[in-house]
């Protein structure tokens, strides 16, 4: 028998006008075979590719383009989604990416905002596909979304019946549950019902012939009748399925605020019935356990006025006493908050003397051993330390501060005076930056960190117009560290807080920051900056340097990024085929001093139609000096243009020697090459004279070989050049 519900329609809304259905459905089916395809583009290629970000982009245009729609609602079934009652996608992609990963992750239904973003069904295809990691876990897909900060695609998730085994019950038990149930019903109040744990989610086994066909929870707290029963059942379900003994145990301290929730819903006689069996139950626990659960729960339901504190009714003079006096130890000082949860348990006069004697008489005992050690007023400080701790997030009741007996001494009114001056001593602008910065940490969606960082450049703004330059840049290193933590979790939010910050570093700030907007030639340049901003000022500086009113400062700008090229080739080198000659030659000159790993980017400017990035580029090589940059270099001198093979004879001779020399055998044993370029092996030969290259013999004497070629003049005069370096 289900608990009883509210029937959810997950169907998608349907207009009044029918016409041109088929035509929608095709629509509907048309955008989910996208999305099934940018599924499976997200199973074989990394989530960056562009054959994801075209997928994504060409279902985001599919579903933008349905009409009549708020949101698209789907209902999953095994095989198919239905829409407006028509089935949609059995047999091919849809049920093989889609389909069948919701049905496996047991969403019931789907919902599709129409403000959804590309970035969305982003995430709807890599958390789906990570939903089949999720069997282990207590993550449902519904909640890996959220987490991602998605918000406009819904899953609604299939609840997993959990079957509660009640067995047969006497009749006049019955006949307790069918009282209750119309004391209920001539009670309730109009308007939707709201529901302790999820509709139908738990279903009650009974005998055959049970004289009910549904049960509230109310109704199974009559029929169980055992509190930690109860209690045990109520774990279930929220799917933490009691595994062993102790963890049934366990169960009525988990859930002891919704059993006696259910309690107080009873009629007045079977309620104080009920809580007298769920506090025999609490008597049971053992004392450390029990002491938790008062703390945590009882006492501040009684000090609240929530249904937790009645139990304590029904508990032994004894200990009902013990457990006020915990009170103590809870969060107060003053004895007369005692008195007053006395007085909320509303206990015959001649019970409440007697309690309040035994009270009286626990207080009076020496508090030190209780303590450990700490003498009376040591612990009067402590308690008074957590009154005075106020919960921002918990709505609080003051007035029972009129029980206490607090005074201000001089140094508590030396700390309330100091509150003004100290909140205008506050930097205003350094706490909004920092908490603009906290809520970027937190936030997963990227269009909302984007309206933070704008917000956050605004304060910059302000920072740097007021000459702040340190905190300027403690912020902005901030921003980059935050950057780098996110980089594998959130690399979405991470490119973002990257794009923010290279939009407020602008060729203007760039200028005048580095020195460039000031007159005369011999105002120092400040790098300062650039140790913040790090490769994020690449955009900025290739602007400079493709600005013409500067061009006459190029060359000092460009000094200034080598000597920070390390900092910034990375961000530079991305800039390169999008700026000018200026720019490109300056990047490339960059290149050459950042060093090894750079040697890609520069090679693919030797054969520039410019001839000083030409010239630049193999310096660069040169300067770089690793074998990689060796080999491109030794490549052109054989098969490049005619304008590059001079630049490359140049460079070779800038390598390390060890390199040059190995460049230098490897070119000359070339014997194609030889003699079919005699006069570039000759210009060659003479260098290697002039530098005094050495192991060359071997190579050199194949040269001289060549020189009884009588038909071929230049080559005899290249193996004579050879014979005379060899004799050498």
């Amino acid at each position: 028998m289900a608990l009883p519900s509210t029937a959810s329609d997950y169907k998608a809304g349907v207009s009044s006008d029918k016409s041109g259905v088929s035509g929608w459905s095709a629509a509907v089916e048309e955008f989910l075979t996208l999305l099934a395809r940018a599924v499976r583009q997200f199973h074989t290629y990394p989530e960056t590719s562009s054959m994801c970000t075209e997928a994504i982009a060409a279902c985001h245009r599919a579903f933008t383009g349905l009409e009549r729609h708020d949101r698209l609602a789907l209902r999953v079934t095994p095989h198919e989604f239905l829409a407006d009652d028509a089935g949609i996608g059995s047999g091919g992609i849809i049920e093989r990416e889609l389909v069948q990963r919701l049905h496996k992750a047991r969403v019931a239904s789907l919902e599709f905002d129409h403000a959804a973003s590309p970035r969305d069904f982003t995430r709807f295809c890599t958390d789906l596909l990570r939903s089949e990691d999720l069997a282990e876990t207590k993550t449902t897909f519904a909640e890996l979304l959220t987490e991602h900060g998605v918000d406009l695609i819904v899953p609604r998730m299939a609840h997993r019946p959990e079957v509660l085994d009640v067995g047969p019950r006497p009749d006049h038990v019955w006949d307790l549950v069918d009282r209750d149930r119309k004391r209920r019903s001539a009670a309730a109040p109009s308007g939707p019902a709201q529901y302790l744990y999820p509709p139908e989610k738990g279903w009650v086994r009974l005998e055959s012939g049970g004289r009910s066909d549904s049960l509230s929870l109310v109704d199974l707290a009559v029929l169980v009748d055992d509190p930690s029963d109860v209690a045990t059942m109520l774990l279930r379900l929220t799917d933490d399925d009691p595994v062993d003994d102790d963890a049934r145990k366990r169960a009525l301290e988990q859930k002891f605020g919704d059993v006696a929730m259910l309690f107080a819903a009873l009629d007045g006689h079977l309620a104080r019935l009920m809580f007298g069996k769920l506090a025999q139950a609490v008597l049971t626990i053992p004392h450390d356990r029990r002491k938790a659960l008062l703390q945590r729960t009882i006492l501040p339901g009684l000090l609240d006025g929530r249904a937790a504190g009645a139990v304590l009714r029904d508990f032994p003079d004894s200990d009902l006493a013990e457990s006020l006096c915990l009170l103590l130890e809870l969060e107060t000082a003053a004895p007369e908050v005692v008195t007053a949860a006395l007085q909320r348990l509303d206990l015959p006069a001649e019970r409440s003397q007697a309690i309040a004697s035994l009270v009286d008489e626990r207080l009076r005992q020496p508090m030190t051993a209780a303590a450990g050690g700490e003498s009376r007023d040591e612990k009067i400080d402590r308690f008074a330390r957590r009154l005075i701790r106020i919960d921002a997030t918990v709505k609080k009741d003051f007035s029972e501060f009129s029980a206490f007996d607090l005074s201000i001494d001089n140094q508590a009114a030396a700390a309330i005076a100091a509150v003004g001056p100290t909140i205008v001593a506050t930097d205003m602008l350094a706490e909004q930056i920092d908490c603009l910065w906290r809520l970027v940490r937190l936030e997963p969606n990227p269009t909302l960190v984007e309206s933070f960082l704008t917000r956050t450049a605004a304060h910059l703004a302000e920072l740097d117009r007021a000459n702040r330059i340190e905190d300027l840049q403690r912020y902005v290193r901030r921003f980059k560290e935050l950057a780098d933590t996110l980089a594998d979790n959130r690399p979405d939010v991470e490119e973002t807080i990257g794009r923010g910050l290279r939009a407020f570093c602008t060729a203007a700030r760039a200028a005048r920051w580095i020195g460039l907007g000031k007159t005369g030639g011999d105002d120092p340049l400040e790098p300062a900056m650039i140790d913040a901003f790090g490769e994020l000022m690449a955009p900025a500086f290739v602007e400079l340097l493709d600005d013409a009113a500067l061009q006459p400062r190029s060359r000092a700008l460009t000094t200034l990024l080598c000597e920070h090229a390390e900092v910034l080739a990375p961000g530079l080198i991305a800039r390169l085929g999008r700026s000018g000659s200026t720019a490109t030659r300056a990047i490339v000159r960059v290149c050459g001093y950042a060093g090894a790993g750079y040697e890609v980017a520069v090679s693919e400017q030797v054969n520039s139609r410019d001839e000083q990035t030409v010239r630049e580029a193999f310096r660069s090589l040169a300067r770089i000096g690793t074998p990689r940059a060796a080999a491109i270099v030794a490549a052109q001198i054989q098969n490049g243009t005619p304008a590059a093979r001079t630049a490359a004879e140049e460079a070779l001779w800038h390598l390390p020697p060890a390199l040059t020399t190995a460049q230098l055998k490897d070119i000359l044993g070339k014997r194609e090459f030889v003699v079919q370029n005699p006069l570039v092996v000759s210009r060659l030969i003479e260098r290697a004279a002039q530098t005094k290259a050495g192991g060359l013999d071997d190579v050199l004497e194949e040269i001289e070989s060549l020189r009884f070629r009588f038909w071929k003049p230049g080559i005899v005069k290249m193996a004579l050049k050879a014979r005379e370096l060899r004799e050498r």
